[in-house]
């Protein structure tokens, strides 16, 4: 077996700028720094402190006002279709029948749905069905007939499809405020021991097969958790948490930037 007896270049070095070859020392400079002051997480001593605290302002103040002008921009669009549909059936229904009855075609000669408060009439029009329609389907002949319209609706073979999924969507959306709410904030061990994704307890029931009891988990998504997946596990399995669902939601929504309790894990 040949062997090397030249001079390594290496030798000239200082034993600790020599590489780590067959788990030689390695210079302190690329070693990586254990610091206990810094626990793992928590970010270093800022550099450029005055570009921070100008971008820190104005982070601070768009997070102060875009909730603000995000419900204002909501509740305008809200307004606005409520306008628009008011301004279908009073104009292009109501008025146009009324026009077309009386046999007038000349501008001069046709009614029109104008006067000072006319925009608020166009808004509280919708309100008003929408309130009347909730209080007939909450009757019995009303739910009667709003079945029937199910039924009708679902046998359309196209248009059923698509009426069942926004149905259920709206469905959802109702129940998240009601009674079928979810329950409390749970952890399961994924993909690892140790390892947790943080969920909502939808439900719970005995397995008829195995008899053993099950939970019902539904694991949302960052930062969207209107998607997500409904896991069954074993009561055994699932890690209670004590923590609200509002904070669960904002640790989902934010990807973590925003946890119970502040910032300060030591405080």
């Amino acid at each position: 077996m040949a062997t090397y007896t030249g001079n390594s270049p290496f030798q000239k070095l200082s034993p600790n700028l020599r590489p780590g070859l067959r788990g030689g020392p390695i210079h302190a400079s690329l070693a990586p720094r254990m610091d206990a002051e810094h626990p793992i997480g928590e970010p270093s001593p800022p550099k450029h402190t005055m570009v921070r605290r100008v971008f820190s302002l104005f982070f601070a103040g768009l997070a102060a006002l875009v909730p603000i002008g995000g419900t204002i921009w909501l509740f305008s669009l809200i307004y606005q279709a409520l306008l628009n549909l008011g301004d279908f059936i009073i104009d292009d229904c109501v008025i146009f029948s009324l026009n077309r009855l009386r046999g007038a075609r000349l501008p001069e000669e046709m009614w029109h749905f104008d006067f000072p408060a006319a925009n608020l009439v166009r808004f509280a029009l919708p309100l008003a069905v929408i309130f009347a329609t909730g209080f007939a389907v909450t009757n019995a002949p009303g739910r009667r007939v709003l079945a029937w319209m199910d039924q009708a609706m679902t046998r359309i073979p196209v248009l059923g499809f698509i009426y069942n999924g926004i149905k259920q969507f709206v469905d959802a959306l109702r129940n998240l405020g009601g009674p079928r709410k979810f329950k409390s904030v749970a952890y399961i061990d994924y993909p690892a021991s140790g390892h947790r994704l943080i969920g909502f307890v939808t439900g719970n029931y005995r397995d008829p097969d195995s008899g053993s009891n099950k939970t019902v988990v539904f694991l949302p998504t960052a930062p969207n958790p209107l998607t997500g997946f409904t896991v069954v596990v074993d009561d055994e399995r699932v890690i209670n948490s004590s923590i609200s669902l509002e904070a669960a939601m904002k640790i989902i929504i934010s990807a973590g930037l925003v946890v119970p309790g502040g910032e300060d894990r030591k405080a």
